[in-house]
């Protein structure tokens, strides 16, 4: 089960409401986190100025101080003492951060896997994507190949007929132009024949499928930002509410974010660097059908009878010799085809990379 990020905030609050302590924030740049602003409001106590380095109460993403007191990121004097915000006592935990000039926030980082699952805190609902890095390595699924029916173009079939028996003997070879040809053989007597199945001259069969079917591109590590909005108050201008000490699985320090490859400006030292655009080269290999399982083959009808006329006696092409044919006055051969083409492709390729869109998010440590 995932970690609520602020689940430690009830347990602060009741802190918060039984007694005072100190924290100490030395670790924050005075610049970005002066006293709480506004005249008359107290704010939290600091020593030394704008720079000073202890402050009241402790610190948490929580919106509020106190149990029924302000709500330290929403514009407005909840507990009713004339101060709003980051300029009330209650609000000890959250400090006014100067946002330099060009540059959005402040907000609280997220980095990570399914970002869409973290919960912005309250007074932080504003969510901004800030892109991601390291694209997940899914590929696409790709529909599986087939091929449709052959279409042959076979070789023009031939049997050679010999006077004597095995194939010896004077002999003539017979071309058949045609599947319907007849041939008179007429005077020739017959006394062995071979014939070789024609070959294949040309085959093909129409390929389909290897559609591509892509899941959606997902970032590894994706970035989000939780800012406050434009509500938060008790700070000068150009200046925005911020806690000091941030809960998981929000990174620590308060951060501003820009378009674009950036060096991080002055305070905010921590700098991440997200791509805002993916490139999605995934397909699938195009879908083709190898024929060389395609075969030719003929078979000899013989008949007693000129013109193919009278009962016939059919025989294969195979090579082999025949001997003591049946007599034959003519002759008929049926090329066929067989066999049939085997898919090839189809196969996953390509991958998600990362655009060349930037955007530069740099924390207050």
């Amino acid at each position: 089960m995932r970690r609520s990020a602020f689940q430690s905030v009830t347990a602060l609050v009741a802190l918060l409401a039984a007694s005072a302590c100190t924290q100490d924030f030395d670790q924050f740049e005075p610049e970005l986190f002066p006293g709480p602003s506004g005249s008359g409001s107290g704010g939290a106590s600091s020593s030394g100025g704008a720079g000073g380095g202890q402050t009241s109460a402790g610190s948490t993403t929580s919106s509020g101080g106190a149990d029924g007191g302000e709500q330290c990121t929403n514009g407005d004097d909840d507990d009713g003492d004339g101060a709003v915000d980051c300029a009330d006592d209650d609000c000890g935990g959250f400090a006014c951060v100067a946002v330099p000039e060009d540059w959005q926030g402040p907000g609280l980082l997220y980095q990570g896997p399914e970002a869409a699952d973290v919960a912005c805190p309250e007074g932080f609902s504003e969510r901004v994507d800030v892109g991601g890095r390291d694209p997940l390595d899914t590929p696409a699924t790709c529909s599986p190949c087939a091929c449709g029916a052959p279409t042959v173009e076979c070789e023009t079939p031939a049997v050679t007929v010999y006077t004597r028996g095995a194939c010896g003997g004077g002999g003539a070879t017979l071309p058949v132009q045609t599947t319907e040809d007849c041939i008179n053989i007429g005077g020739i007597e017959a006394g062995s024949y071979s014939g070789e199945a024609p070959g294949v001259d040309s085959a093909a069969c129409a390929a389909s499928g290897g559609d591509a079917m892509l899941p959606p591109p997902r970032f590894g590590i994706e970035g989000l930002v939780c800012a406050p909005g434009s509500d938060a108050g008790g700070c000068e201008a150009g200046e925005a509410c911020a806690p000091r000490e941030i809960d998981a699985p929000f990174e620590q320090g308060a951060c501003v974010w820009r378009d674009g490859e950036r060096s991080c400006p002055e305070g905010f030292g921590e700098r991440h660097v997200f791509a805002s655009s993916m490139v999605d080269n995934r397909g699938c290999t195009r879908c083709t059908c190898d024929t060389d399982g395609v075969r030719c083959g003929a078979t000899l009808t013989l008949f007693e009878q000129s013109r193919c006329r009278g009962p016939g006696e059919t025989v294969p092409f195979n090579g082999a010799c025949v001997d003591d044919p049946p007599p034959a006055a003519s002759v008929t051969i049926e090329v066929t085809v067989s066999g049939s083409c085997q898919p090839r492709g189809g196969d996953p390729t390509g991958e998600v990379e990362e655009g060349d869109d930037r955007i530069t998010v740099c924390c207050a440590r």
